[in-house]
């Protein structure tokens, strides 16, 4: 509570732009626990927010004047590798199921940055390296065990509160997940091939990207970055240390061992590199924490993403001016995805949006607040620049604090007013009092309006 020695550090999320003080945070170490935080917020009248990792750029985590419920105390792994299913608490960080899955040589489909929260990043969806080939984090789940509002323990699976379980996998309705298991893969070493380029030679680089990517099979992961800074990697010659760069980063996302990877090799060919690399690297250790340092707690982080119809030599060079110009600290990441992320027909998941090609996302930091709406409305007005190559819909685990107020585009981001009513209907059921609404918030529907 405000007062304890250890309040302030409880109480600090990864964005130092959000900066709330909650009445109190009950450090969880079970869901009995849990329970008993929900059942406290709703007898004194609190608003609630559930902290998994502390890692949104939104600071939904924390709720101010209300009970913040933080799984921290929560970060057991059990690797049951006859089943192939990794069970992980809420309060996980995807570094504790690297570290448990690698022991067995498996891993599970998640993130990219190791210090970010498994429950927070799977109930918005969850993509990362390993999406184009195993899908998103919240389309493997097995089953998950919720604390409801009422303060029951139940579990939602394909089999059991279906309706429930459906809306876990990528909206996260009302729930604060303790136990999702989670199906794993044989991927613990990825063969990669990273190519990088000047600002110069950027604008050739991507077009062939945009041409490329989108034959490309599943199991070839590619991804566009392009660094305001380029971090010292091993692969990076020490005169472009710190300086400005695009990298394309090429992953073969199967059997390890397939002569089919060799393929990767030929990606490091396209425009003008001035260094490339191929090598093979452990998943947990190296891969997952590939971008650990780049995106430290305690920066002021703004995020914008945007789904991309196309990517034509417009947006390329729309995209190539603003990184030159930016003034704050970051990278602009474009992703290719498709693959199995296109195998879950639309309304047979809450998460939504699947069908365009291309991810844009703007991921930027500074440390100076004075700096803060000025970035902010930068990194916008950028993405507007786009036109009409920027399709509907966003990637929700990507909203920044007060985003999500507009219900017009809360609807379009959650697929719509079909899918946006069924989510309300779902969230009727399990949480008629609309307590869980720290999050994007899903109102209930009127329980008389039930099919």
């Amino acid at each position: 509570m405000p007062g304890d020695s250890d309040y302030d550090k409880q109480r600090a999320v990864w964005n130092a732009m959000v900066d709330r003080r909650p009445a109190a945070i009950a450090v969880c170490t079970s869901a009995h626990d849990v329970v008993r935080a929900v059942s406290a917020a709703r007898a004194e009248g609190l608003p609630l927010s559930v902290r998994g990792g502390g890692h949104s750029v939104s600071g939904q985590a924390l709720c101010e004047g209300g009970l913040t419920v933080d799984l921290s105390g929560m970060r057991r792994v059990t690797v049951h590798t006859g089943q192939g299913l990794v069970e992980a608490e809420g309060g996980c960080r995807l570094a504790d199921v690297d570290r448990a899955t690698a022991a067995h040589g498996l891993v599970v489909p998640a993130g990219t940055v190791s210090e970010t929260g498994l429950g927070g990043l799977a109930l918005g969806g969850g993509t990362g390296w390993l999406t184009r080939s195993y899908g998103l984090t919240c389309e493997n789940f097995e089953a998950c065990e919720v604390v409801l509002a009422d303060g029951r323990i139940v579990e939602a699976s394909s089999t059991e509160r279906a309706d429930l379980y459906w809306a876990l996998r990528g909206r996260g309705a009302a729930t604060s997940g303790s136990s999702p298991g989670s199906p794993s893969e044989r991927t613990d070493s990825v063969p990669a091939c990273l190519s990088l380029y000047r600002p110069e030679e950027a604008h050739e680089a991507l077009a062939a990207y945009a041409d490329l990517a989108p034959g490309l099979p599943r199991t070839i992961g590619w991804h566009a970055s392009l660094k305001k800074r380029l971090p010292p990697y091993p692969f990076v010659p020490a005169d472009r240390v710190g300086q400005p760069g695009l990298l394309l980063i090429a992953m073969w996302l199967g059997d390890v061992d397939d002569p089919a990877a060799a393929q990767l090799r030929s990606l490091t060919q396209v425009g003008r590199p001035c260094a490339r690399e191929c090598l093979v690297l452990p998943f947990a250790d190296r891969v997952q924490r590939l971008m650990d340092a780049e995106f430290p707690e305690g920066r002021r982080y703004y995020t914008k993403e945007a789904h991309l119809r196309g990517l034509d030599e417009g947006a390329i060079s729309e995209i190539v001016r603003f990184w030159g110009e930016m003034p704050m600290g970051g990278e602009i990441v474009l992703l290719s995805l498709g693959g199995a992320l296109c195998d879950v027909r639309e309304p047979d998941s809450a998460f939504s949006h699947r069908e365009y090609p291309w991810w844009l996302e703007f991921l930027l930091h500074w440390q100076d607040p004075r700096w803060d709406a000025a970035y902010a409305r930068q990194a916008r007005e950028a993405v507007g620049r786009l036109g009409a190559c920027v399709a509907p819909g966003t990637y929700l685990n990507m909203l920044n604090a007060g985003e999500g107020d507009d219900v017009r585009a809360l609807t379009e981001a959650y697929g719509g007013p079909q899918k946006y009513a069924r989510l309300r209907q779902v969230k009727s059921r399990y949480d008629l009092e609309n307590i869980f609404r720290s999050n994007w918030n899903i109102p209930p529907a009127d329980p008389r309006t039930r099919p």
